[in-house]
């Protein structure tokens, strides 16, 4: 089976329909008992803080199989935002059929080609909102370094932090452009020794030096209650995550943080 193209994807505009009742869609699948400890950290990490994030996200530093350049990959991810909206009383944005049914097939065949056959269209049945697609659609993606905000943050050791829809749309950042037109009002990448933590969130949120601090915490990975490498990857779309390798990143990179906003 061929690998769908993704890149138009990320360059459609949502397609809004009237909003209706809010019917009971279900939050994303919860995690299985096999969740990978990189993910109960940003799980923790969430559900820990302050504010209302919508997902995290680990980006992981490799490298390029044929030139060598350091990429930054998809390395875990963790969603909260639809339960956290529904807490709430939010109603989700809703788009129109079609566009939920070009959501859906994608996802159908990104997690064929990852999983195997082993997911039908009933699995899937609920909707996939602005946010769940935008974090979904993120595991395809690979910066490399110094470009987007992930690359910047990575490659200048320097956390950035952009609140608002008018600073997102700003920024000469794909990534960033994207987050605004799928919903995102908030970006923050926090680098660590191999990799970035990226936060986002529907809510204007401004600069927390709790939150860096509590992710020089998690993700201080050398700790004595560090965890062993875990299997290879195994992506699957309904689950969103996967593992990484770990080393120690030392706090001294954030006293300088780049606020936009």
């Amino acid at each position: 089976m061929s690998s769908p193209d993704l890149s138009s994807l990320w360059l459609s505009t949502p397609q809004s329909a009237t909003p209706g009742p809010d019917t009971s869609r279900a939050p994303p699948p919860p995690p299985p008992q096999s969740q990978s400890p990189l993910q109960r950290r940003l799980q923790t990490l969430l559900e820990g803080a302050r504010e209302s994030w919508t997902y995290a996200i680990f980006w992981e530093s490799s490298h390029d199989n044929f030139s060598g350049a350091t990429l930054l990959r998809w390395g875990d991810g963790y969603y909260q935002g639809e339960e956290e909206d529904k807490a709430k009383g939010k109603a989700p944005k809703t788009t129109t059929s079609a566009e939920q049914a070009r959501r859906k097939k994608v996802l159908l065949e990104l997690n064929s080609l990852i999983s195997g056959p082993s997911v039908s269209a009933d699995d899937v049945d609920e909707e996939v909102t602005d946010t769940v697609w935008f974090f979904l659609l993120s595991m395809t993606q690979s910066f490399a370094n110094g470009t987007t905000l992930p690359g910047q943050a990575f490659f200048n050791s320097t956390p950035v932090w952009v609140a608002g829809s008018d600073r997102l749309s700003e920024l000469a950042c794909e990534r960033a452009r994207q987050g605004r037109m799928y919903g995102l009002r908030t970006l923050v990448c926090i680098p660590s020794a191999n990799g970035v933590v990226e936060l986002a969130s529907t809510e204007v949120i401004f600069q927390n030096p709790d939150l860096m601090n509590k992710v020089l915490d998690l993700f201080n990975f050398n700790a004595v209650d560090g965890h062993p490498t875990l299997p290879p990857r195994q992506r699957d779309i309904q689950n969103y995550w996967r593992v990484n390798r770990r080393r120690r990143w030392g706090i001294q990179n954030f006293k300088k943080v780049t606020m936009i906003g």
